[in-house]
């Protein structure tokens, strides 16, 4: 009978036993304390690196002439507060004389981040926490004090006039019929074109960072193939503005010196071994039936650092310019001919359109000396209404901005004053506005 059913005795001992760990390996990381700490440091730029460490080498050299602890890391905010005191009112420069406005609150900016950053963590705010009243009331008071002396004034990266972009677009060294020129003749045209900063990301462009493309009429133009991350735009939790920096384009000209017909060149000529954008160019070319113009190597970051220097030098320009002033140059011109903020912030890639105000309100070498000559004119004319004759600029053709030409020797009168249209409107763009002129009754 007992063959009839089965066996209910349970081993509960193997069925209790642990199972086995599986021995697959996990789809998760595993990070230590070291490797966090890298991840956290690799996030900041280079350029912000470069300021925090120099923010805490100057406080350490001031700290040891001063016979003051250098260990930053180990004071307490008193302590903290008081060395900063000093700091912000002896700090010098090896000149010796003081540092600039911004020098300064990058100073207090880069003390900040250091004792922030892996290993302390400290998490402070020195600009905003109670404890650093008194050195920050310091750091105002020098503020003031240098503007009062004269000193604090900030030093803008000044576009290009007129003038000078004129010699250096007719000029050789922009010639794409030789390496060199083709070179400097596409770094030009793609820092303005896309706005680009001085030295930002220029050495990691690839060959395949642009594009070929046809808009909807069949223009043809170049333009990113790729997003980036730049000074503004890194990507973190609080960049959570939308960048179209990649949605820049340069249009194909008629001009012999054209950028879209430049960087179709350049590409061509470009060392297909090397993966770098920008490749030194040859010394001696063969000519266009030559196939390659450029080495097998790239161009360091301090050579495209300099690149607008040499440019300046070569065309023999008013001024040595900056890479930047080559940014600062598209930023004009777009707010000079008429574009909105929020439209160039989008393609600049600032974070708010309050960034603009130095690039807008600055005047050109042209309207300062307007402004000069409107006074001089006053002072030295025996009509003191009557305005000095200004050069009528050429209708500008962007798309959706309705433009008019003013007659420059046309001469109105408004309550027996006489004014010169012209000049009244100089500069001035009219979108969507209907003028009526009707002859005065005799």
């Amino acid at each position: 009978m007992n063959e009839d059913f089965p066996n209910f005795n349970l081993a509960l001992d193997e069925y209790f036993k642990p199972k086995r760990q599986k021995t697959e390996e996990t789809r998760f990381a595993q990070l230590n304390d070291d490797e966090l700490d890298d991840l956290v440091e690799g996030a900041q730029a280079k350029s912000t690196k470069y300021a925090t460490n120099y923010a805490v080498s100057v406080f350490k050299e001031w700290a040891s002439a001063r016979g003051i602890d250098e260990n930053i890391g180990g004071k307490t905010k008193e302590e903290l507060n008081n060395n900063l005191r000093l700091f912000y009112a002896e700090a010098r420069n090896k000149d010796g004389g003081n540092y600039s406005r911004s020098t300064l609150l990058g100073f207090r900016n880069g003390i900040e981040r250091f004792l922030n950053n892996p290993p302390f963590k400290k998490g402070i705010h020195i600009a905003t926490d109670p404890a650093f009243q008194q050195s920050n009331q310091m750091l105002d008071a020098k503020l003031k004090n240098m503007k009062q002396q004269g000193e604090e004034s900030v030093k803008h990266k000044p576009c290009i006039e007129n003038e000078d972009l004129q010699r250096l677009k007719e000029s050789d060294v922009m010639s794409p019929s030789a390496p060199q020129g083709l070179l400097n003749n596409v770094w030009f045209h793609i820092t303005l074109y896309f706005c680009r900063r001085g030295r930002e990301g220029q050495r990691n462009l690839k060959k395949s960072s642009f594009v070929f493309l046809q808009d909807e009429n069949g223009n043809r133009y170049a333009t990113m193939a790729h997003d980036e991350a730049s000074k503004n735009h890194q990507g973190g939790l609080s960049d959570n503005t939308v960048s179209f920096e990649k949605l820049g384009r340069m249009y194909q000209t008629e001009h012999p010196n054209d950028g879209y017909n430049a960087l179709c060149l350049y590409l061509e000529k470009l060392n297909p071994v090397c993966s770098a954008f920008f490749q030194y160019p040859k010394r001696s070319s063969k000519g266009p039936q030559e196939g390659l113009w450029f080495e097998n190597r790239c161009l360091g970051v301090n050579k495209l650092g300099d690149m607008i220097k040499f440019l300046s030098k070569a065309a023999n320009l008013s001024k040595i310019y900056t890479n930047h002033s080559v940014r600062a140059t598209a930023i004009t011109l777009w707010s000079d001919a008429g574009l909105s903020n929020r439209h160039i912030t989008s393609l600049s890639g600032h974070r708010n359109e309050n960034s603009l105000r130095s690039y807008n309100t600055r005047p050109s070498s042209q309207q300062l000396q307007l402004c000069s000559n409107v006074l001089s004119n006053a002072l030295n004319s025996g009509d003191q209404h009557q305005l000095p004759q200004i050069a009528t600029q050429q209708p500008d053709l962007t798309p959706g901005i309705a433009t008019c030409t003013i007659p420059t020797q046309n001469i109105y009168s408004r309550h027996n004053e006489k004014v010169s249209f012209a000049a009244m409107f100089s500069g001035c763009q009219i979108g969507q506005v209907h003028i009526h002129c009707h002859d005065r009754p005799q």
